[in-house]
């Protein structure tokens, strides 16, 4: 986990908090979704920091027989912070986005944000 949250050299992946929310809510993670919501700049940056190592296709992610897509990897970040480790998602395919609730919408991350 201690490297992990080091981020990895010369690359980077930025995304809104709700961006984390909407995809930790697509997969079914619903009490992490409402807890994204929430968190601070520091957590996002370290979810952003685990989001970074998860973009490798090497990396072994806890997940077959699917591609693994940018909304994957935010929501195994999120887990992964959130929880102390990686584990599977509660669902691998998306829940139907006309189901998702409006505060779960993803928002572009701020311009500013680094």
């Amino acid at each position: 986990m201690a490297r992990l949250l080091k981020g990895r050299p010369d690359f980077s992946v930025i995304m809104s908090k709700s961006q984390v929310a909407s995809a930790l809510w697509d997969y079914g993670e619903d009490n992490l979704a409402a807890r994204a919501l929430t968190m601070s700049d520091e957590d996002l940056a370290s979810i952003q920091r685990i989001a970074a190592w998860f973009e490798d296709r090497k990396y072994p992610l806890p997940m077959s027989g699917q591609r693994i897509t940018h909304n994957h990897v935010a929501a195994f970040a999120a887990v992964t912070y959130f929880e102390g480790e990686v584990r599977p998602l509660a669902q691998i395919r998306r829940r139907a986005s006309r189901a998702k609730p409006p505060r779960y919408a993803p928002l572009p991350p701020d311009p500013g944000a680094s």
